[in-house]
């Protein structure tokens, strides 16, 4: 198994996998499919194999390293997920932990070039929250309102059941309204899946959502009934979430 960092392009991750029939891709590093006339399909081959060669990742009998077989393997069809997408400066960077057994890999696709170094399989979370940037959580406390209470107000006034007029909306929805109007330096959606004994995967319905403002961090999620939960949040208050999240798929 991997023991030593990666750094590969998209496109020799991508041709790999194909051509060793790995499976597909995961979607925070497939890249976009692209058509190539059959000369420039065979030059781009053959960068790629030349690209593996020069990372260790071909033996002796010019195949394809065992090692990296299955790490490459791991990015298709791995046990566990911790996954997502994290913005900062005008730029997103796709994030994904991949767990099976007793190895994990960190794997980064920033702009089409693929960085994969080795993991605590028993921290997959903090592995995948430690990618986002140090930022104290914003102050408050978590609430939790209903979507259409927060839908129906705006500059701190609700509309009546009838739709007719406006009241004061409560102390927690104008709580949400400040945060949600604060300016951002960044944000991300987090995930989390796993797979069945049959090889089935199975994802969260909704993703575990962070705004990085001007007052700090907050997280925001989506909850059974059309609640949403906000409140402040750090690293370790990222990954206790995605965790239960992560329980909520194994416990089913």
């Amino acid at each position: 198994m991997l023991d030593r960092p990666l750094k590969l392009s998209v496109n020799t991750v991508a041709r790999t996998v194909k051509a060793e029939g790995l499976g597909q891709l995961h979607l925070t590093i497939s890249p976009e499919a692209l058509w190539f006339p059959r000369d420039e399909e065979r030059r781009a081959e053959q960068m790629a194999r030349d690209e593996l060669a020069r990372a260790g990742g071909i033996d002796q009998r010019g195949r394809v390293d065992a090692d990296m077989l299955a790490v490459l393997a791991m990015l298709c069809t791995p046990r566990a997920e911790f996954y997502g997408w994290i913005s900062q400066a005008k730029r997103t960077v796709g994030v994904l932990v991949a767990v099976t057994g007793r190895t994990a890999v960190l794997v980064r696709n920033d702009d089409g070039v693929v960085s994969i170094v080795p993991v605590n399989p028993e921290a997959p979370a903090e592995a995948l929250v430690a990618q986002t940037p140090e930022v104290p959580p914003g102050r408050g406390q978590v609430i939790t309102v209903f979507g259409e209470d927060v839908r129906s107000a705006a500059g701190g006034r609700q509309r009546t059941a009838t739709g007719v007029g406006t009241r004061q909306a409560p102390p927690q929805v104008r709580e949400v309204q400040r945060i949600t109007e604060l300016p951002t330096t960044g944000g991300g959606q987090l995930f989390t899946a796993v797979r069945d004994s049959a090889g089935r995967r199975h994802k969260v319905p909704a993703p575990l959502r962070y705004a990085d403002t001007v007052q700090g961090r907050y997280l925001n999620l989506a909850l059974p009934g059309d609640r949403v939960l906000i409140g402040p949040a750090d690293r370790r208050a990222l990954a206790q979430r995605l965790y239960e999240m992560h329980r909520g798929l194994t416990t089913r």
